[in-house]
């Protein structure tokens, strides 16, 4: 064992000596995380004691069961297949992908543990190490529908289009169970990359593109605020401003008129930041606002969101189909964790977000402490009035030319390849936290 990993797990014990579980359990956690570091057996059995104590203080008694089976019985692979499968569900894929890739080693032309495997690599972003993992195991590949589907989906998640082309009649046919579903989201990606080849890059900072080959939504702004230096257009942590709320409706303007979308009425979703840009929106297309119902609505018009993630069940289930003319607006979207739902339009990616008129942090200016403000609690029409009255800064929309460029070359397109603000039947996509483009994140 590295010396690091030895110092770490002796901090994780003396952690637990003096009752800090949780710390303990973060120590072990960066021990424990997936690496391409080759495992000594009896390194494995020690990290995984130390892991198997701190989850008998923090989690159950069966889970804690699972995990003292694998300290046990290091080598058996379904111990290891069932605590692999138990940390990917509790959102611990990095744990659960050290798990799984012992037992993948232990029983390597096993395509269940091999496609858990991959599961838990994808949700880590790790897709062209998913790849390398498939594409070595080819005999696996040749017999298992859901290992070519996920080979072809992580191949297009590391921005590579030539496997997914070469296994997509294969994954036309066959009977499993979701077949049709898988296939028809691989043909569509592609599609969709063939119809913007050029005019987008699709390289690995073209986030705009790829957001597009992958869901067939379109992102208005990228941020500029470390783009070259791991961002690539992502928010990490972000203080949203009326300037930018402006920004996004303006932009969200420029593209309906490049899809040649005439909104009819504006819809307002219950929540107050939904309810204040859906007021704005209003107000400058000189269109009616419509309060959204808890059944929906099927007539045209423009759904306005402030985040979908804001917005409670039922009426996330309500705005999932689309409808003839009906488009959905999110002005901001978490991208660090998948989502039922994919907005047809969405101005900004975010980890950390927050709203206009909530509370945000600032540093007062006389005693230099980061302090908080208060939210605004004014009612939505006068902030949604105001909003529009933010005068923009002069490169606020410099490069809204590129994005009718991608927008309207999209939207001449044809079947699996027309923007997802075009279809007019079906459930809207769901939002991946992995993506070909990849950016910094918090841990």
């Amino acid at each position: 064992m590295h010396n690091t990993d030895m110092t770490a797990l002796q901090q994780a014990r003396e952690a637990l000596e003096q009752g800090n579980a949780q710390e303990a359990f973060q120590i072990v956690r960066s021990v424990l995380r997936y690496s391409e570091k080759t495992w000594e057996r009896s390194d494995f059995v020690e990290a995984w004691s130390v892991f198997a104590e701190i989850s008998a203080i923090l989690a159950g008694e069966e889970f804690t069961n699972g995990v003292q089976a694998v300290v046990r019985h290091p080598d058996d692979v379904q111990a290891l297949y069932d605590i692999g499968y138990q940390l990917f569900e509790q959102g611990l894929p990095d744990l659960a992908a050290t798990a799984l890739a012992r037992a993948h080693a232990l029983a390597p032309d096993s395509a269940g543990v091999l496609n858990e495997l991959v599961s838990a690599l994808e949700t880590m972003g790790m897709n062209a190490e998913a790849c390398r993992l498939l594409k070595a195991r080819p005999e696996v590949i040749q017999h298992n529908y859901l290992s070519r589907y996920l080979l072809a989906f992580n191949a297009i998640m590391s921005r590579d289009l030539e496997t997914p082309r070469k296994l997509l009649a294969s994954l036309q046919q066959g009977s499993y169970e979701h077949q049709e579903e898988l296939a028809s989201r691989i043909a569509s990606m592609l599609a969709r990359a063939d119809a913007i080849k050029d005019v987008s890059s699709l390289d690995q900072q073209d986030l705009r593109g790829w957001h597009y080959v992958v869901t067939g939504a379109f992102l208005l702004h990228l941020s500029p605020y470390g783009f070259d230096e791991g961002m690539n257009g992502r928010y990490a942590f972000v203080q949203d401003t009326r300037d930018l709320c402006l920004e996004g409706i303006l932009r969200l303007e420029a593209t309906l008129k490049e899809m040649d979308i005439s909104v009819p009425r504006i819809f307002a979703l219950p929540e107050r930041g939904s309810t204040i840009l859906a007021q704005a929106l209003a107000l400058k297309l000189h269109v009616p606002l419509v309060y959204w119902s808890d059944e929906g609505h099927t007539e045209p018009g423009l759904i306005a969101a402030y985040d979908l993630s804001l917005l409670d069940g039922p009426i996330l289930v309500s705005i999932r189909e689309h409808h003839p003319g009906q488009v959905l607006w999110s002005h901001a979207t978490c991208w660090t964790e998948s989502f039922p739902v994919t907005a047809d339009v969405t101005t900004f990616f975010y980890q950390v977000n927050h709203a206009p008129w909530e509370s945000q942090m600032r540093v007062n200016p006389d005693t230099k402490q980061v302090e908080h403000t208060q939210p605004d609690e004014h009612d939505a029409a006068s902030i949604a009035a105001e909003l529009l009255q933010t005068q923009l800064k002069s490169e606020a929309l410099a490069d809204v030319p590129t994005l009718q460029a991608l927008v309207k070359t999209a939207a001449t397109s044809h079947g699996a390849a027309i923007p997802a603000a075009l279809s007019t039947q079906g459930r809207r996509q769901q939002l991946w936290d992995s993506s070909p483009v990849k950016s910094s994140r918090f841990a």
